[in-house]
């Protein structure tokens, strides 16, 4: 597979998370405000985990290009 197919799948299986976790939330017996509160919780966890992976990969990229 290419990686832009790797990346497309990925991204599908994300959001199929997402859904099924904010599904799971929503049909506790908490109020709106709470829930918001987990959401926003959920979205920050979710942007530190993509930006760690990004400089994860930018760095591997980086001593992969200094070895060529």
């Amino acid at each position: 597979m290419k990686k832009i197919e790797w990346l497309m799948a990925i991204l599908f299986m994300g959001m199929g998370v997402m859904c099924m976790a904010l599904s799971a939330v929503s049909f506790r017996n908490d109020s709106l405000l709470q829930f918001g509160g987990y959401v926003k919780t959920f979205v920050f966890c979710a942007v530190l985990l993509a930006l760690g992976l990004f400089l994860l990969l930018k760095l591997i990229g980086l001593s992969w290009m200094k070895k060529n």
